[in-house]
């Protein structure tokens, strides 16, 4: 079986952080972790993950830079926000967890094991999803039969 690796970008984790990371690694997913005080990302690194979602869904509302730019009152244009990203990290609502072409922004922990394909107790869902139909390798939901 080979290990499934995920981008982990992050700062300053915090305890929910943390429970993520390790809720995501006792399924035995590997985490490349990118703690972005340390190594900041680029301007192009920005713009490539803002492509890919609805900007508001990268921004932390916690953030000093969302009041500072007034994001709290009208929606930024992407030029904006990669500007304030650039100038504090914390902008970004954190984890950003990449799998492949999927994403997940935040602590979600339900949206993070349906993208992983783990259940929410952190387990492998081949192993320990309930909906998981060894015979025929299919995912069956409550309510369905699979013939």
């Amino acid at each position: 079986m080979t290990l499934k690796k995920v981008k982990y970008i992050t700062y300053d984790e915090n305890e929910q952080c943390a429970e993520i990371r390790k809720f995501i690694e006792s399924a035995g997913i590997v985490l490349e972790v990118r703690d972005i005080t340390k190594k900041p990302l680029t301007q192009r690194e920005i713009a490539e993950l803002l492509s890919h979602f609805d900007i508001a869904h990268f921004l932390n509302p916690l953030s000093k830079t969302f009041k500072k730019y007034g994001f709290d009152k009208h929606t930024p244009k992407k030029e904006e926000i990669i500007k304030g990203i650039l100038e504090d990290y914390t902008l970004l609502r954190r984890p950003i967890i990449s799998s492949a072409r999927l994403f997940t922004i935040g602590c979600n922990k339900k949206a993070i094991a349906e993208m992983l394909q783990i259940s929410q107790n952190g387990t492998s869902s081949v192993n320990g999803d309930n909906n998981f139909n060894k015979r025929n390798g299919k995912r069956e939901t409550a309510g369905t039969s699979k013939k």
